[in-house]
């Protein structure tokens, strides 16, 4: 089997990221996803108030650890940003009601 290129990767990795930020998009758009995703903004799986001492040089797991939670809290903001975008927009067109602060 031939081996990616590195441009055959970072396509794929682009497709992949656009599709979790649609379908990300797509669960934020009731009200009960929308607050899924806003804990999951909260919630960090990067170790904090030195739960874990990673000594004076961290090992590759924090630094790994750090990048896939910042990917996920960049993801989940697209789609926030991505829902807030469209909402806007359709009330604009008079398509939807503005939505009040409880919602």
């Amino acid at each position: 089997m031939l081996q990616p290129s590195p441009e055959q990767l970072e396509g794929r990795l682009n497709a992949h990221r656009k599709l979790l930020v649609a379908l990300t998009a797509f669960i934020g758009e009731g009200v009960e996803g929308r607050a899924f995703l806003e804990r999951m903004l909260r919630d960090s799986e990067i170790v904090a108030d030195h739960e874990e001492d990673p000594g004076v040089e961290p090992d590759r797991s924090f630094a790994t650890q750090q990048i896939a939670d910042e990917e996920i809290q960049s993801i989940v903001m697209a789609a926030l940003s991505r829902v807030r975008a469209v909402k806007s927009y359709e009330q604009s067109r008079g398509d939807i009601a503005p939505e009040s602060e409880d919602e």
